[in-house]
């Protein structure tokens, strides 16, 4: 037996005789020094390198710990390097049972793939544990690590159907399927801890002797559940986000209006049984038992609500002057029965939960990070933010129906420092949820500690444990990735509950914002099986936000300068905040002369929020494209009320003594405008003066009516002949700032033998220019009706004329119904 096993390299290589349990301990201090930034989480019973230094005897020189047991930089011993570069991958698609029984047995099966650029022959696949149990969270880190066989892994089992051959395996090639059965009792290890399991391919290559080519490491937890431990609470963010779609403009024709428009209709297929929204809201039902906390945002419920009923999708060039049945540039939305039977579902779902297992999140989920950091202090940002977290949010909610809390702040994966808690208290979040990484615990603490942390002033952080959290973070995809992060799942948890057997503790897991259905499989899995272990017990968040904080556990906020490089590299820029906060200050004062403000405040607070969200970070295209529309749309409704330039930016005056200068003001709003004004100014007021008490310039009240214009009548004195500079500018009456951009012209004065000065030529040609527009405008209108009215005969400015006391004289157009 040993000759063929020495022949086929089955034999106790690697590791074995005198000092070989050491060496493979060892090994895996080595593997933790050497995965240079690995952070391998809270909870060691020892600073990781040292605690295998304890146990092996080897000297590790220069190792610190950061936060709670994350080796950062590299170790010098004697142990030797795992090998990476495998020429064959193993890849290990189902362990099964998850959680074996001591006295039962485990089936793994996977297949191999030829990486290499020669054939492989000879080869076969065989399975092994190490022996020596995985005795904190950092020997579970050093077995993650390594990336290749090592001289220091035991040997195959050589039992009976534990070597199965595969053959000859061509570059590039996979082989058939393997299975592999083994007893528990065969791997020489006992209940009571996590166990390195692997399966490994050995063969030849350019006729060399059969040798290890590629292994699959994973974890075996053995756990006796009749043992007296206290099972760690476990709460689990479930999410519910999505990436913007409901832009500003609402649709309108002649049948229907205020109709949402999306600018795609993807959101349909997400809410669908198939979709990753439709799937979350199934699979989170599914696993009630479990207490998953579902974290909302209202402002996906609103655009779920809006499309129940008709609405829009933009075509591909939008439309930045509103959605109307004129402009051809919207199809009808298809997902009103995917939105109502998915708002109805999650609605069930979270029928009389409280607010400890239902969090709301500011509505459009905004970016709390990027605020903090390039808003600049903008007090306009944060009065909307506490928009999206009072009204908006709130309201966003009441079609579910039900009691959530509002005072959760999530930031971007958890990442906080001075600037993001302090703009998380100014809107009223009196908790934050962070991960383990922005609040590194003390070095003296060696278990893992509650995720509820005092920051005082009234504010706790519920801290992620970042280990557990990175499991989730990757391509879940696979059936192969979805059961090593399964194992690696059980094997954490175990570990943190045999860390402290008689100290229960409470953690929280918190999954990407964006999870995907087979990432919400996986953790409901990984769940599940931990809970049934009894290890574990499944939690809701307000019990572990509620919990006792851990003395020694992280709580002192890091500054500014601390928050992550590659968090910073995605953040909206300052640039981008500053397009925002100009945005609203353009709102405002478009607000201030509508006469009903209420519907464009409400749909650009919303386009705003939507604007700045968290999800634009890993979309910036998609977030650009945004932020664009909602300015371009902003600006056409403010660029609807202006003041008309004059035909070559000229008129005329002959003759001597007074005259009127016609102002003409469009309003192609459909509402009314109010608390405006033209002022009128002249540059040589002793040549062309306006007012005998100012005679550089005067005031006159705007009062148009929606989709009309109006024509005011300055009246003038002029006193010699010659051109004057004249300028037209809009104010708003309650704070006398201008509105738009000044109209200038020139006035040339010439004596008429009558003594009569009157505006020849340029106000001819404007009168025909207006009467020529509304005419247009209002067959645009009225197309495939009939009209039966006559578009009569336009006088001076087309428009309602005021004579020199500033009497209006007001000229009809035809109402058309637009976007507000």
């Amino acid at each position: 037996m040993a000759a063929r096993q020495a022949e086929r390299g089955y034999g106790r290589r690697r590791g074995t005789g005198h000092g070989g349990a050491r060496l493979r301990r060892a090994r895996r201090a080595a593997a933790v020094a050497l995965a240079s930034g690995l952070v391998l989480g809270t909870g060691t019973t020892l600073a990781p390198a040292a605690a295998f230094a304890v146990q092996t005897g080897y000297t590790v020189s220069d190792v610190h710990t950061v936060g709670s047991g994350a080796v950062r930089t590299a170790a010098t011993s004697s142990a030797p390097e795992a090998t990476g570069g495998s020429a064959a991958q193993v890849t290990l698609d189902s362990i099964n049972p998850q959680v074996p029984q001591a006295n039962g047995s485990v089936t793994l099966t996977g297949t191999v793939t030829n990486r290499g650029s020669t054939t492989i022959s000879s080869l076969h696949v065989g399975v092994w544990a190490d022996t020596q149990a995985l005795l904190n969270r950092s020997a579970i880190a050093a077995v993650a690590a390594l990336t290749g066989p090592s001289d220091q892994d035991p040997a195959e089992l050589d039992q009976s159907g534990l070597q199965p051959k595969l053959g000859t395996l061509a570059p590039g090639a996979t082989s058939a399927p393997f299975t592999l059965t083994v007893k528990i009792s065969d791997l020489g290890i006992s209940p009571g801890a996590v166990y390195e399991l692997a399966v490994d391919a050995q063969g030849s290559t350019s006729g060399s002797s059969v040798h290890p080519l590629g292994v699959a490491r994973t974890y075996l937890p053995l756990y006796d559940s009749t043992t007296a431990a206290q099972p760690t609470k476990i709460a689990t963010l479930w999410p519910i986000v999505a990436t913007p779609r409901v832009q500003p403009q609402t649709y309108s024709d002649s049948k229907a209006s205020d109709q949402a428009v999306l600018s795609d209709d993807t959101l349909a297929d997400d809410l669908g049984a198939d979709g990753r929204l439709g799937q979350l809201q199934s699979r989170g039902a599914s696993i009630s038992a479990l207490k998953p906390t579902w974290v909302i945002d209202p402002d996906l419920i609103t655009s779920v609500l809006d499309m129940e009923s008709d609405y829009q999708v933009a075509g591909s060039d939008g439309d930045a002057k509103g959605a109307t049945a004129s402009c051809h540039c919207t199809t009808a939305g298809t997902g009103q029965a995917a939105a109502k039977s998915w708002l109805t579902a999650l609605q069930g779902d979270l029928s009389g939960l409280s607010s400890q297992q239902v969090l709301s999140l500011p509505a459009a989920d905004p970016d709390l990070a990027s605020i903090a950091h390039n808003g600049g202090n903008s007090q306009s940002l944060k009065d909307t933010l506490k928009v999206a977290t009072s009204d908006l949010g709130q309201v966003g909610l009441n079609p579910l129906q039900v009691s959530a809390s509002h005072t959760v702040a999530w930031p971007y994966q958890g990442y906080i420092d001075t600037s993001v808690v302090s703009l998380a208290r100014s809107i009223g979040s009196t908790q934050i949820i962070a991960d383990s990484s922005s609040l590194p615990d003390s070095r003296s603490l060696t278990y893992t500690p509650n995720a509820a942390r005092s920051l005082g002033n009234g504010t706790t952080a519920v801290v992620a444990d970042s280990t557990i959290d990175s499991i989730f973070a990757g391509d879940l995809s696979t059936q192969s990735a979805q059961a090593l992060a399964e194992q690696r799942f059980l094997a954490e948890t175990l570990a943190i509950t045999l860390e402290q057997p008689n100290n229960q503790r409470s953690i929280l897991v918190m999954p990407p914002r964006d999870m995907t259905a087979s990432t919400a499989q996986t953790l409901a899995n990984s769940l599940s099986a931990a809970v049934s272990a009894k290890w574990a017990k499944a939690a809701s968040y307000g019990e572990v936000a509620s919990a006792t904080p851990t003395p020694h556990a992280g709580s002192t906020v890091r500054p500014v300068s601390d928050y992550p490089s590659a968090a910073r590299k995605n953040e909206l820029s300052n640039d981008e905040l500053n397009a925002v906060t100009n945005t609203q200050d353009r709102l405002t004062d478009l607000g201030k002369i509508m006469s009903n403000p209420a519907p464009i405040r409400t749909a650009f607070s919303s386009a705003v929020l939507r604007s700045v969200s968290t999800q634009w970070r890993d979309q910036a295209d998609k977030g650009t494209a945004y932020r664009q529309n909602a300015t371009d749309y902003l600006n056409n409704l403010y660029g609807a009320v202006s003041i008309l330039p004059k035909p070559n930016n000229s008129i005329t005056l002959s003759g001597s003594g007074s005259a009127t200068i016609p102002i003409t003001v469009q309003n192609d709003l459909p509402q009314p405008v109010l608390n405006l004004e033209v002022e009128l100014t002249s540059s040589s007021p002793t040549r062309l003066s306006l007012d005998k008490t100012t005679p550089g310039f005067k005031l006159m009240a705007v009062r148009a009516n929606g989709d009309t214009v109006e024509t005011l009548r300055f009246s003038v004195k002029a006193t010699a002949n010659g051109p004057v500079e004249m300028t037209a500018q809009l104010f708003t009456t309650a704070d006398q700032k201008a509105y738009g951009s000044p109209v200038a012209f020139t006035v040339n004065i010439k004596q008429l033998r009558n003594g009569v000065i009157a505006v020849v030529a340029g106000g001819v040609l404007l009168v025909l220019l207006a009467g020529v527009r509304l005419y247009s405008k209002r067959k645009h209108a009225q197309v495939g009706a009939d009209t039966d009215e006559d578009s009569g005969a336009a006088d001076e400015e087309a428009g309602a004329d005021r004579d020199g006391d500033g009497a209006p004289e007001k000229g009809a157009r035809q109402d058309q119904k637009n976007t507000t």
